[in-house]
């Protein structure tokens, strides 16, 4: 609030008035201006209070409002128009410590007059600073809205389903006019509503605020001389803010007369109801659309008085009884209803009669709870009745149809112990049902458990994608249940694990019969819509006899068995024996040494050199992993890579080998590459490209330096994302080579379709190489179609001299293998490249081979 103007002592006899402060600069005049126009507004109490709560001056509207004189209430505290507990809740110094601290406080609460009784008021208080910003005291406005509080209130009582919204008052706008409707001067508040500074709007006339329509009909002008006619001139309307945008009004207009009683201009208090005006159409507009709402809802609703009379019903109550809606007018009793609902059967009127009074007797003995809900079935829909009692002693009914509910319930109890892939019942219904099975006391034969465990069902998923390994999962299902007995249970416990409860087994050959049977009929190719897929399935069973009742040993026994298949080649079944618990535990003491190996760095890398026989130059050393294991020792990668690839750990494999080869690669001449292999896996998942790009960067090597090693299995099993995938690479400027190639499918169109920069021929035919005309016939066109292309070929496995010579016969001349080297590991690198460095520079093998080996 801006500071005030120096204020002359006013007299007793004239009461003093709080003066308004305006933005901007004050003309001379003002001052008894402000004086004169809060002194003469006689629907608000304006006064000022002390920096401690003490009435200093007092406006008619004040004395009109609360009823004491100037000389009676100057110099009191203003808590005494406060009710009593709000004083000893100390609510009037809260107000102006809030006041003090937010610069407003703003309220509504019950007041008191000088007579004792109460008024409902609207508060504004607002501080007061001189011009050296000193707090001198506080504006105070308020407003008596008693009237529009009770008819909230009547309306609430009225209404009863209907809460009115809460008024919402935040701004008082009061300024003043000259006598031809000129703003003369200008307050905050007024600045807040209508968004004019004061500088900007006083000297402009107050039609600036009325919407064209209402200028154009005069109402401005028309409101000022309703004003001078009968002294106050009040109504509500859409005024108009600097912005353009419109609020709803409630405006008084009072002439002001000086001493002399000389029509000297107007003030205009402007109130912003627009946002009650908003909630009293919303309300409107709920009154309006009730009947409308009853009409259209799904449920039917009725309400009977304590009579039980029929006060209000929607045509849905009726139709879902299917009553004839004109039999049922409001006044109509509850006993005129059961009538109605009973009548339609063909029981006589005394059996009707006998049928409503015990409808009726069990209502009264239901209305003693509050809610009370029945279930009926109605020309095959299943109706509900709920009954809410009412204190006065009627109540509420509403009629739902739930049958379509009901069938959703069922469908969920379903599906919460029913797997909603195959439909099969999941796990923990099967838990239940083995566990009711072993623990029947008038069970005196065995039960079978099979366990059965899809054999590299992860490789289908991340070959031909989660869709189809769906569809191989229900293909699985249905033909599990083609196999076994009506009585028999068939669950899926989750991913790809199935398992079978045979009851009533009196032999224990015919439970396992039925898993070897089941172990051939999951071996059958399944025709998809990618293709044929070979699939096969692991098997594990274990029988329990009359006496047995413990489950989860029956599901241990039967899952070592399973395991004991796979380790024993898979796709085949076997029987629990004791002795398997050991296999699994060798199983799972593999997988925990393999994770902790690539925590721990257990494991080791030995590369082998790849030489160019015709230049003589090292061109690249192929990066090879070993594992020595603490206890077994060496491992063969044959034995423990399927099993990483298996349990999922090969990713993560191969980012370490690619990691440590990087960083080893950093320690050899620039011009001598560093190949990796790559799992089919790995090829697969998402981000290798920027792992790729990462790894380059951190260990500081050249991009071109390193070559990716991949098979043609691995790309034939998603060949759009093999290509997206290694042409990114290539982009980035890695070599992509193929590896093994003629062991798979061996499509010429990967040649086209993939920026292979070296094919490599797998050792299969090199061992064939003078014996088999096929494998020359087989060498020769690889040689010819990358020499044609421009891609390196590289021979793998040469062991010989006569194999070294008959590749450089057929045009390849890149060899690896242990003529040339076996795999060195890291610290021999540097002395095996010295020594073959200082071999002359002959392209004669055997040379190269002697000097190095």
């Amino acid at each position: 609030m801006q500071p005030l103007p120096d204020l002359a002592p006013v007299p007793a006899t004239v009461p003093a008035t709080v003066p308004v402060p305006v933005p901007g600069t004050l003309r001379p005049n003002d001052d008894s201006l402000y004086r004169m126009l809060v002194q003469n507004v006689t629907d608000f109490a304006i006064y000022l209070l002390s920096p401690d709560g003490i009435v200093t001056n007092w406006n008619a509207g004040a004395q009109r409002a609360k009823g004491y004189l100037p000389e009676e209430i100057v110099g009191q505290h203003f808590s005494r128009f406060y009710l009593e507990e709000d004083r000893a809740a100390d609510l009037p110094d809260r107000a102006l410590a809030i006041a003090r601290r937010d610069g407003k406080f703003e309220d509504e609460g019950w007041r008191l007059r000088k007579d004792g009784s109460r008024l409902r008021a609207h508060v504004v208080i607002d501080p007061v600073y001189d011009e050296t910003d000193t707090l001198i005291g506080f504006a105070k406005i308020t407003r008596d809205i008693t009237a529009q509080y009770e008819a909230r209130r009547a309306a609430d009582e009225q209404t009863r389903n209907f809460r009115l919204l809460a008024q919402g008052v935040t701004d008082h706008s009061i300024y003043m006019l000259d006598t031809q409707g000129r703003v003369s001067n200008w307050n905050a508040g007024a600045e807040r509503t209508k968004g004019y500074a004061a500088q900007d709007i006083v000297g402009r006339h107050f039609s600036i605020f009325y919407t064209a329509d209402d200028r154009q009909a005069g109402l401005p002008y028309r409101g000022l001389a309703t004003a001078l006619a009968r002294g106050k001139f009040e109504n509500e309307g859409w005024r108009v803010r600097r912005d353009g945008s419109c609020f709803w009004a409630l405006v008084t207009i009072d002439p002001i007369y000086d001493e002399h009683q000389r029509h000297i201009g107007f003030a205009n208090i402007t109130h912003d109801l627009t946002s009650h005006k908003n909630q009293l159409d919303q309300i409107k507009a709920m009154r309006d659309n009730l009947d409308l709402a009853l009409a259209h809802m799904s449920q039917g609703l009725c309400l009977f008085d304590s009579h039980e009379c029929l006060v209000v019903r929607n045509s849905r109550f009726t139709e879902l009884l299917a009553l004839d809606g004109a039999a049922l007018p409001p006044g109509s009793t509850y006993t005129d209803l059961l009538w109605l609902m009973h009548a339609r059967s063909s029981a006589s009127a005394e059996q009707i009669a006998a049928r409503v009074s015990e409808a009726r007797a069990r209502h009264l003995t239901a209305s003693t709870v509050p809610a009370h809900q029945q279930e009926y079935t109605l020309n095959g829909r299943i109706i509900t009745i709920s009954d809410r009692f009412l204190p006065d002693g009627g109540w509420v009914s509403t009629i739902d149809d739930v049958t379509e509910r009901r069938e959703m319930e069922r469908e969920v109890v379903h599906l919460a112990h029913h797997d909603v892939l195959t439909d099969l019942p999941n796990r923990a219904a099967f838990q239940t049902r083995l566990t009711e099975t072993l623990t029947n006391p008038g069970r005196t034969t065995s039960c079978a458990l099979i366990y059965i465990d899809l054999d590299r069902f992860k490789q289908i998923n991340d070959s031909f994608g989660h869709p189809m390994g769906d569809e191989v999962l229900r293909i699985t299902a249905g033909r599990i249940r083609e196999n076994v007995r009506p009585r028999d249970t068939v669950a899926r416990l989750g991913g790809d694990e199935f398992v079978i409860l045979c009851q009533d087994v009196y032999e224990d050959r015919d439970a396992e019969s039925l898993a070897e049977r089941l172990a051939r009929d999951l071996s059958r190719p399944l025709d998809l819509t990618c293709g044929t897929i070979a699939t096969s399935a692991s098997i594990g069973v274990a029988m329990a006899g009359p006496d047995d009742t413990d489950a989860e040993a029956l599901i241990h026994h039967a899952d070592l068995a399973m395991y004991a298949a796979k380790d024993a080649g898979r796709g085949r079944a076997l029987r629990y024996e004791p002795g398997m618990r050991e296999a699994l535990q060798k199983r799972r003491a593999l997988e925990h040494d393999l994770r902790e190996s690539l925590e721990n760095d257990g494991f080791a890398l030995v590369y082998q050199p790849v030489v160019d026989t015709k230049t003589g130059r090292i061109t690249s050393f192929e990066t090879l992993l070993r594992w020595h294991h603490p206890v077994r020792g060496n491992i063969p990668p044959i034995d423990f890579i399927p099993f990483a690839e298996e349990i999922g750990l090969m990713p993560r494999i191969d980012d370490w080998v690619m990691r440590t080869a990087c960083r080893q690669a950093t320690h050899w001449r620039e011009d001598i590459g560093v190949s990796v292999n790559l799992s089919p896996t790995r090829l697969r998942l998402p981000g290798l490209v920027d792992a790729v790009r990462i790894t380059l960067a951190d260990c500081g090597l050249a991009p071109e330096r390193l070559e990716i090693e991949i098979t043609e299995t691995s790309m034939i099993a998603d060949l759009d994302n093999a290509r997206t995938v290694l042409g990114e690479l290539r982009a980035l400027g890695v070599k992509i080579a193929m590896d093994d190639f003629g062991t798979g499918y061996s499509s010429l169109s990967f040649l086209r379709e993939i920026p292979f920069t070296r094919i490599k021929i797998d050792r299969s035919f090199i061992n064939d190489l003078g014996e088999s005309a096929e494998a020359t016939a087989i060498v020769r066109a690889i040689a010819g179609i990358c020499n044609s292309l421009d891609v390196h070929v590289t021979a793998e496995g040469v062991e010989t001299d006569n194999q070294a010579n008959l590749l450089r016969r057929e045009g390849c001349f890149e060899h690896q293998g242990y003529l040339i080297s076996r795999p060195c590991p890291p610290q021999d690198i540097d002395e095996w490249i010295r020594a073959f460095d200082a071999a002359p520079a002959a392209v004669d093998t055997r040379n190269v081979t002697r000097l190095v080996s």
